[in-house]
């Protein structure tokens, strides 16, 4: 999530030079929100009584790329090309870096296949004995995931990732960081 917050705001400073649009805070909330949308299905997962150590289902809903195609436009029609701008482009930051590393991957071709794409995963879980076999790319057929998730995954993966020194949870933590300071300088 920092990283979401960090790339929301570099995009409403981006739209914000790029288009000659003021960074009001309206822009800049905009930019966080079209960041952190794909994870608002982690909020129907926990309001459905599910936990974070059942976080690989809530990736059914609203991570599905090729649906943001349509509402982009949608948005274009509705409200111009640089609300298409953050919308289209902090979407897809989230489904990139979603599928970077860690996590279960993204959808990328759903409807037309229901596989999950997952680049570079290196995240070894403590306490576990087997790993995921590291390889450059992985494609996961969704039937598969909770099998996966169940061997191989961690169901404290917020805890040991984002409450302790982790290299993606540093990373995402400079990455915000950088996004204030930046955010100071523009104003």
């Amino acid at each position: 999530m920092p990283l979401d917050i960090a790339v929301g705001i570099f995009l409403a400073m981006g739209m914000s030079r790029f288009f000659h649009h003021p960074l009001t805070p309206v822009v800049l909330a905009a930019g966080v929100l079209f960041a952190l949308l794909p994870d608002a299905d982690y909020l129907l997962h926990l309001a459905r009584g599910r936990s974070s150590k059942n976080a690989h289902l809530h990736r059914d809903t609203l991570h599905l790329p090729l649906v943001f195609i349509p509402i982009s436009l949608f948005i274009l029609y509705l409200f111009g090309p640089e609300w298409m701008f953050l919308f289209g482009l902090g979407s897809l930051a989230h489904f990139l870096y979603d599928s970077i590393g860690i996590g279960w991957g993204v959808q990328w071709l759903w409807p037309f296949r229901d596989n999950h794409y997952s680049f570079l995963y290196s995240y070894r879980p403590p306490h576990r004995t087997e790993y995921m076999p590291r390889k450059l790319f992985y494609s996961w057929p969704h039937r598969d995931i909770a099998a996966l998730a169940a061997r191989y995954g961690d169901p404290d993966w917020i805890k040991n990732i984002y409450f302790k020194f982790h290299p993606f949870a540093l990373v995402e933590y400079a990455a915000l960081a950088a996004a204030v300071i930046a955010l100071l300088l523009y104003w």
